[in-house]
C-alpha cells in the first residue's frame, strides 16, 4: 500500500503554484496528483517520493491534511487503461471489494491505476491471486 496525502488548500487563484513551490524547494517530487474543487477549497490528492518529509512539511506550514492508504496496481502496456481497468474492476467486483475512487499516473514508463477500495488487505490478495503486479515501494 501507499500513502496518499490528501490536501485542502483555499480555492483561490495561485494557492496550487505556492504548493507547488512549497514542494519543489523541499526536494519533495509528485508521483501522482489528481485535484477536485468546491467553493470554498481545492482537494489535492498526492502521492509524492517523500510522504514523511512531506507530512512533516505540512504540519509546519500548518496545512489541513490527511493521510488515507491506496493500492497502486500496474497496467501492461500492451493492454491499455481501459482493458486494464476492465479487468481490475470486474476481479475486485466478483470478490465484493468496492472501488471508491480512483485515478491514473504514468512513473518511469509504468503506467498505474491508484485505488482507494473498502477493503485494502481482500483488495491486494484478489489482484495478486489474479497475477496483477502491485507497486508497494512510497517511492513509486
Amino acid at each position: 500500500m501507499l500513502t496518499q496525502l490528501s490536501i485542502y488548500l483555499k480555492n483561490r487563484p495561485g494557492q496550487l503554484a505556492r504548493f507547488a513551490t512549497l514542494l519543489v524547494e523541499n526536494d519533495i517530487e509528485i508521483r501522482a496528483i489528481t485535484v477536485a474543487e468546491n467553493e470554498e477549497y481545492g482537494l489535492i490528492l498526492l502521492l509524492v517520493d517523500k510522504p514523511d518529509k512531506c507530512i512533516k512539511l505540512l504540519e509546519e506550514k500548518d496545512h489541513i491534511y490527511s493521510i488515507t492508504k491506496v493500492i497502486a496496481v500496474k497496467v501492461l502496456s500492451d493492454e491499455g487503461h481501459t482493458k486494464g481497468l476492465l479487468k481490475i474492476s470486474k476481479v475486485l467486483g466478483e470478490n465484493n471489494v468496492n472501488i471508491e475512487y480512483m485515478y491514473s499516473t504514468l512513473v518511469k514508463d509504468e503506467s498505474l491505476l491508484i485505488l482507494r477500495v473498502n477493503d485494502n488487505e481482500m483488495a491486494m490478495e484478489v489482484l495478486k491471486e489474479n497475477n496483477f503486479l502491485l507497486e508497494e515501494r512510497e517511492k513509486i
